[in-house]
């Protein structure tokens, strides 16, 4: 099942009624691969070698999450490429499973930034590992009663990127070829969890701002607004099968990204431009 056909059928109906705009299709959804790839890759260039500049170790969140987007972006097209040829359909269910996890794991390394951020408030620069592990295996930690909130937030973050992918295991082992409903309901459930987890990455990286006073790159939190609109808008299409929806997904992914690269731009001539002043 192509995603096409999982969340738009009367656009792929279409296709199938009208072979020759299929060669379109392909290669308008290969256009949107390709951007969202590159856009994908630039930011965590940028942020792999902020780490490797600051070694703040919660940044290493960032670019692996984007990184899993991009190729999850990859494993989409290969579902649509095998849709449309009509190959293998257990192949295309695969590719598509793939997809799905890929990028809620990708949105759960972003937020694991975000979560580690905050913790490192308390914490020293590098300690953000260490203190989570001195909770959970010091031996010292049982004698002293830590609170039950202080377990939680311990190992929430391990909570949370393993979700995206044990879910997925899980049900490729109980049925590795899956239905159309079965298909739907995994759809359904992943676009959810992202809606959740972008709003959690939305409101931290708005707070950030707020309390830095920082507003020129309030386009941070207003890519991420893009990212979680465009889900939201799979989940209107999902019901109510509205192609506009499906279209405005597609547009606020790219523009979501694209404001994240010009924010990054930003931040990157800003520093340039103190740099040359500092010089002069």
């Amino acid at each position: 099942m192509s995603l096409f056909t999982l969340l738009y059928p009367t656009y792929d109906i279409t296709i199938l009624a009208h072979p020759h705009t299929t060669t379109s299709a392909l290669l308008l959804f290969s256009l949107v691969t390709i951007a969202s790839i590159f856009l994908c890759s630039v930011i965590s260039l940028y942020f792999y070698r902020t780490y490797r500049f600051s070694g703040y170790r919660y940044l290493l969140g960032l670019p692996t999450g984007f990184v899993i987007l991009a190729v999850s972006f990859v494993f989409g097209y290969l579902n649509a490429v095998h849709s449309y040829s009509h190959v293998n359909q257990s192949l295309e269910n695969i590719f598509l499973w793939i997809q799905l996890a890929l990028r809620s794991e990708g949105f759960a390394f972003i937020a694991l930034s975000y979560m580690l951020k905050n913790r490192m408030g308390s914490t020293s620069v590098n300690g953000l590992l260490p203190a989570t592990s001195r909770i959970l295996f010091s031996p010292q930690s049982y004698s002293n009663a830590i609170k039950i909130k202080e377990m939680i937030i311990a190992i929430l973050p391990m909570i949370l990127i393993s979700i995206p992918l044990m879910v997925t295991i899980s049900a490729l082992f109980v049925q590795p070829i899956l239905n159309d409903t079965e298909l739907k309901d995994m759809s359904i459930y992943t676009t959810i969890f992202d809606i959740m987890v972008l709003g959690y990455i939305f409101i931290k990286s708005l707070k950030a701002l707020v309390r830095s006073a920082n507003i020129n790159l309030l386009y941070i939190p207003a890519a991420f607004a893009l990212l979680w609109l465009e889900q939201y808008s799979l989940i209107i299409n999902y019901f109510d099968n509205n192609q506009f929806a499906f279209m405005g997904s597609i547009i606020a992914r790219l523009v979501g990204l694209s404001l994240f690269v010009f924010a990054i731009y930003h931040c990157v001539s800003t520093v340039r431009r103190r740099e040359m002043e500092i010089e002069t």
